[in-house]
């Protein structure tokens, strides 16, 4: 009785933290996800949500956003839980009946959503958001389904994921071998790229040098850029006008000549107009390239600015240290491809052994490990856990005008749950040998020396590729490459505010120009507006 009251109290205290974990995952996906689509889409599942029932479609239960958002909430719920249950492994929390219980069943639960639930849950909402039926939606989506477990199946047979092929499909091992390939390979991109993206964005040695000349032609080419924008919208409307006047159904007298001679007038000014439109929609293009322009000087200018704080100093010096780390960890995935190695202790053990062995001081290498253990596993899990929300939100926020907010979250949340299983079993290396039991004795049957290899394999590869492009985008991204000081963009400009279309309009249009004239010039505007704030982000 006393164990089953034990048991009892374990696994409410465990359930009362996956309360938890849900409520701040359900907290950050309405906050920081739903509100950004909300204010930057036309989405009619987020925007009308404030309207009352009588205004929303009818929907069923499963057809709305909030399951998905469910769905979403349970994947981050689950992949936490498991880093939890990992901590207590390493710290003897509860008994190790309640702690294995619970990691097995969470297991099987994430590789139900991520293998099945999603996939099959994505399929239908992109086939009812075609336009089809919920009834003809159901049967096309368990088609599709049924061919991408066929592919998902195909993945582990050519890949060495593990030490004996299991006939079992619905096993741990089966899901976790597959899972693991493309989580690992998605881990190992992200990491790569931010192995080098992690030093090029926090050292001011790759800051462009923006000086307040280069913004004030920025803005100076801007707001000529906006006169000439208005100018071609006057005669855009100028051209509407004298296209209404030579319009030969507006008029019923003037016989079969004049309405000949207002046909081949109305065809040359509708192509004149046509002209035009094309003009100014270049030259708002232009204009929001400009924008952007600005915007991003404004940032690089406030980055140097920061550079010269000790708080800046600080984080250059913090960036050199990671480039350390970032290089040493790109050649060590360079050693292990070429070498085929694979680490047998942790890497705290190691550098603890290596310690002791070049000096003479006496410690406790069991105890020590732990604990170091204990503290560098927790900061990889809160690391990994922020910075994957962060990349979420990013690309929430950048495809919420394109696509669709149920489909975009419940992408995620494969992503997330894909993520989070090949941390796992990246993790354990990571753990002393006598904290590996927990994933080992559950994943047993996988070679976990193969998914290491291919994270290096892979790590390698993206970060050379990462730099590659990053070295693309920082020559490209220079000051000296704005659209400001583009000769091309200069010339036009000169053209356009030569004055030969303003005075081509006088003489045309006298008594209509005259009322579509600004009050003030280019640059009167511009010395006008000079004291203006321009919007940039936070550096």
């Amino acid at each position: 009785m006393k164990l089953s009251l034990r048991l009892a109290f374990e696994a409410f205290l465990l359930l009362g933290s996956q309360v938890l974990f849900f409520t701040l995952a359900w907290t950050f996906l309405i906050q920081s996800l739903v509100r950004d689509y909300a204010s930057n889409s036309s989405d009619q599942e987020f925007l009308l949500t404030a309207l009352p029932n009588t205004y929303r479609r009818k929907q069923r239960w499963w057809q709305g956003g909030a399951l998905v958002q469910v769905v979403f909430a349970l994947t981050l719920t689950w992949s936490c839980q498991l880093f939890e249950l990992v901590i207590m492994e390493i710290l003897g929390l509860l008994g190790q009946e309640s702690r294995w219980y619970f990691w097995r069943l969470t297991l099987n639960a994430m590789l139900l959503l991520v293998i099945v639930i999603i996939p099959y849950y994505q399929c239908v909402l992109i086939i009812r958001n075609a336009g089809m039926s919920t009834k003809k939606a159901l049967p096309i989506a368990v088609a599709i389904w049924v061919v991408y477990f066929y592919l998902f199946a195909k993945v582990g047979n050519n890949f060495p994921t593990q030490a004996h092929r299991s006939t079992e499909i619905l096993s741990i091992e089966w899901g976790m071998s597959r899972v693991g390939v493309i989580g690992v390979t998605i881990s190992a991109i992200l990491s790569g790229f931010g192995a080098v993206n992690g030093p090029y964005s926090n050292l001011f040695f790759f800051l462009r040098q923006v000086t307040d000349t280069d913004i004030h032609l920025a803005e100076k080419k801007c707001m000529q850029t906006l006169e000439m924008i208005a100018n071609k919208k006057k005669r855009v409307v100028l051209e509407e006008m004298r296209l209404q006047t030579l319009d030969p159904s507006a008029s019923k007298v003037g016989g079969f000549v004049r309405k000949i001679f207002g046909t081949v007038s109305g065809k040359l000014a509708g192509d004149n107009l046509n002209d035009l439109r094309q003009e100014l929609m270049a030259l708002e293009g232009i204009s929001r390239q400009l924008f952007l322009d600005i915007d991003d000087l404004y940032v690089e200018k406030s980055r140097l600015e920061h550079a010269k704080t000790w708080q800046g100093k600080y984080s250059n010096l913090m960036g050199y240290i990671f480039s350390v780390y970032c290089v040493y960890k790109l050649a060590m995935a360079l050693i292990n491809t070429i070498f085929r190695r694979t680490g047998s202790t942790d890497p705290i053990t190691a550098i603890i052994s290596k310690f002791i062995s070049h000096t003479n001081m006496t410690i406790d290498v069991r105890f020590w490990s732990q604990q170091l253990s204990f503290f560098f596993v927790g900061l990889m899990i809160i690391l990994s856990i922020r910075g994957l929300l962060q990349e979420l939100s990013k690309f929430f926020r950048a495809t919420s005008r394109h696509v669709s907010s149920n489909n975009v979250i419940l992408f995620l949340a494969h992503l997330m749950g894909l993520y989070f299983l090949s941390s796992i079993l990246m993790m354990r290396q990571s753990l002393p040998m006598e904290y590996r039991s927990i994933i080992s004795d559950s994943l047993g049957a996988l070679e976990f020396d193969f998914y290491h290899r291919w994270f290096d394999v892979i790590f390698l590869i993206s970060g050379l590729v990462s730099m590659a492009f990053l070295y693309f985008v920082h020559k490209a991204s220079g000051s000296s490459n704005v659209l400001a000081k583009d000769p091309a963009f200069e010339q036009m400009i000169e053209h356009q505010l030569s004055g030969a279309d303003r005075q081509q309009d006088h003489s045309r249009y006298p008594s209509q120009s005259d009322e579509f004239q600004t009050p003030l010039s280019t640059e009167s505007r511009y010395a006008s507006s000079s004291g203006t704030q321009w919007r940039s982000r936070a550096p």
